[in-house]
């Protein structure tokens, strides 16, 4: 009975060590934020050692590259649109480009991500809502000031990674190693002692 119940133990310990590495495949740690005025973000809501995802850059295809602005603390959100527009200087994200892979880094509670679509015709467009349609999530650029024949690129296989703290967790296969090997020990001590 002793040996059944530190098994579960060292289960349960093996599982909360697991949770609490942060690799998480869903929007919990982020909200998608559309605003009227085509000033749409991404909202972070807490630490993240890395945030990306992919995309098919549906109808901008190769007509294009996508980049991104990090809004600074305390800028009002009437103030996104003049700021994206002052800083759109490094559009980095396309179709042809790591297959699609959109990847933000590290990001701070609290920050907002705002986008912008850099033409090969040297357009620039940074009025963006996100839009559902067919179960699958994208981000408009508004070209046409609302008349339609938009850009979009999907966002899909969002990846995010919490912030671990120093005296945090070992890096996943080494914890896995250590969670395995304090569970054996564990049966094994329970052994001597029956």
């Amino acid at each position: 009975m002793k040996q059944r119940h530190m098994a579960m133990v060292a289960v349960g310990v093996a599982v909360a060590a697991l949770t609490s590495f942060g690799a998480i495949e869903d929007n919990d740690e982020f909200a998608l934020v559309t605003r009227s005025n085509g000033s749409s973000y991404i909202q972070i809501k807490q630490d993240l050692d890395s945030f990306s995802f992919h995309s098919d850059f549906k109808s901008i295809g190769n007509s294009g590259k996508v980049g991104y602005v990090v809004y600074p603390q305390g800028l009002s959100e009437d103030q996104f649109s003049a700021y994206l527009k002052t800083h759109a200087d490094n559009a980095q994200f396309a179709k042809k480009i790591n297959n699609g892979l959109v990847d933000l880094g590290t990001l701070k509670a609290g920050d907002r991500v705002g986008f912008y679509l850099d033409r090969n015709n040297g357009d620039m467009v940074y009025k963006t809502v996100f839009v559902d349609k067919h179960g699958t999530t994208y981000l408009e650029f508004d070209k046409n000031g609302g008349t339609g024949k938009d850009e979009w690129m999907s966002i899909g296989n969002v990846k995010v990674v919490g912030h671990v703290t120093a005296g945090g967790p070992l890096p996943g296969f080494l914890a896995v190693l250590l969670v395995g090997g304090l569970g054996a020990g564990a049966m094994r001590l329970c052994k001597r002692r029956a």
